[in-house]
């Protein structure tokens, strides 16, 4: 069975954009997680720290410097969510006043505690699928692109067929098909989505499949983008 500490609230559509992080960083994984992870643990540690700091101290220059360096990191890193809320409060402060500015800090800093959380759970997914291939990332790589082209687009097929017709049963058997698959190619947002169609479908409901199933195709179109960023060399 797969276990992971996977975000409670599946991230917003368009919030996280991987696949576009990951052509920034020339398509290495290695890279993405360097900068990502210094992103955010940077963002968390001094600057959300300092944009409080220099709040009470009504210093909006210091406000400003910070807000709109996380503004710039973040959409750099694709989290472009984080990068919205870090906007709304450098447009503010670089008005010259920081009145009215605490909520959007205590935004700001609650976007991030969940953007770290995405983060976490794509990291140990990935980990996880690598760990599967003997940590070959050769191996991984060429299974992942394999999987995203071919068996992926065919288990999302059959899915969408077993929910038009309401078959619960049958929902099940493709969503732990693609559950499966997901795991192996380390899609941690993809494994979420799935979860609650299982665990539904297990006690034969399919009310709300349809629903989830916009998710689970959009979702697997960004991670089909991701892969297929990432450079072969890797």
């Amino acid at each position: 069975a797969f276990v992971c500490c996977f975000a409670n609230v599946y991230r917003e559509m368009g919030a996280v954009d991987l696949a576009a992080a990951l052509e920034r960083c020339s398509g290495s994984l290695e890279l993405l997680q360097q900068v990502v992870s210094e992103t955010l643990n940077k963002a968390k540690t001094e600057q959300v720290p300092e944009i409080r700091q220099s709040i009470e101290e009504g210093d909006h220059t210091k406000a400003h410097f910070h807000s709109h360096s996380i503004k710039g990191a973040s959409a750099t890193i694709g989290f472009d969510g984080l990068s919205a809320i870090a906007k709304e409060l450098d447009d503010l402060v670089r008005t010259g006043t920081v009145d009215g500015s605490v909520p959007l800090v205590d935004r700001l800093e609650a976007e991030l505690e969940e953007s770290l959380e995405y983060w976490k759970s794509h990291e140990t997914a990935m980990a996880i699928a690598l760990e599967r291939c003997s940590d070959d990332q050769e191996l991984f790589l060429e299974i992942a692109k394999e999987m995203i082209s071919d068996v992926v687009p065919e288990q999302l097929t059959s899915l969408e067929k077993a929910v038009g017709e309401g078959d619960a049963a049958s929902i099940n058997i493709c969503a732990v098909q693609l559950k499966d698959a997901a795991e192996t190619i380390g899609a941690s947002q993809l494994i979420f989505l799935l979860g609650p169609v299982i665990t539904d479908t297990n006690d034969g409901k399919c009310d709300g499949c349809a629903d989830s199933l916009q998710l689970i195709k959009e979702e697997a179109a960004k991670v089909s983008a991701f892969w297929e960023a990432v450079e072969a060399d890797e």
